[in-house]
């Protein structure tokens, strides 16, 4: 394969899933624009709140449906060796990601970047605000997930680092991640995330742990993250994120120093 070849490999799965998401976006919109008669997009989502977790759950239920077999494939062409984690080391690892996802969440929103790159505030965020629980748990904890890391880690990772070594897949599965949620802000939060779940997966082996931790981040983010800032009047008190970045911490070196045990026994 000539380079460019190997960079369109690499790249097609997220070009796949950006292209799926516009052209759902294009024909829900265009669908609901009918139903509520206004054809601007702003007045749409400003009636159908709910219309932005349809287009995703759509999204990601077409993406797992169609790109499973091209998933399958690169499981052959591509293979990872399955380490064989027990249970304890899935839960260490779903507590590690989740945890240290939202101290660097947390870190962002407190750095004042919000501020400066307003369109996640005035765009994405609202997106997410006083939606359908039950929506957003079947799009962003379940769904969302599944397909994410299946084209993200289980194919563009794999690419990547067949090409270009193991530390290059990491970076640009990550760097990939980020791009694909579309704004700064999101892609700080998106980089770092995408870090640590392809360094899992890599470690691993084994898809469905980057998943498990991947849906242990969003559910946090949607069920216990407002919770903590409710408590709180609206933001998480600093030693919350000192606690959550000590309890990462000592995941980390739990599973590193078993997953090194396992290992040797093996």
């Amino acid at each position: 394969m000539t380079k460019r070849q190997k960079i369109w490999d690499v790249l097609f799965p997220m070009v796949f899933i950006l292209l799926c998401m516009a052209a759902v976006t294009v024909i829900m919109l265009l669908v609901s624009g009918l139903l509520v008669g206004e054809y601007d997009p702003e007045r749409i989502y400003e009636k159908a709140r709910t219309l932005p977790m349809w287009i995703s759950i759509v999204t990601f239920t077409l993406t797992l449906f169609l790109q499973r077999q091209n998933y399958q494939v690169d499981s052959m062409r591509f293979p990872l060796r399955n380490v064989g984690w027990t249970a304890i080391d899935r839960i260490l690892a779903c507590v590690c990601v989740t945890f240290a996802g939202h101290v660097w969440s947390s870190l962002i929103t407190r750095s004042g970047l919000e501020q400066v790159f307003t369109g996640y505030v005035r765009n994405a965020a609202p997106a997410f605000e006083n939606q359908n629980l039950m929506l957003l748990i079947i799009g962003t904890v379940i769904l969302g997930p599944m397909a994410e890391e299946m084209i993200f880690r289980g194919m563009l990772y794999r690419r990547a680092a067949f090409y270009a070594g193991t530390k290059a897949g990491v970076v640009i599965s990550a760097l990939c991640f980020g791009v694909y949620h579309g704004n700064a802000i999101q892609f700080l939060y998106a980089f770092g995330l995408g870090f640590l779940l392809t360094f899992l997966y890599e470690r691993s082996g084994d898809l469905r742990v980057s998943i498990a931790a991947h849906m242990s981040v969003n559910a946090w983010a949607v069920l216990g993250d407002p919770l903590i800032r409710k408590d709180f009047n609206g933001s998480v008190p600093i030693y919350c994120l000192v606690a959550e970045a000590v309890a990462a911490v000592l995941c980390f070196v739990v599973l590193a120093f078993r997953t090194k045990q396992e290992s040797g026994l093996k």
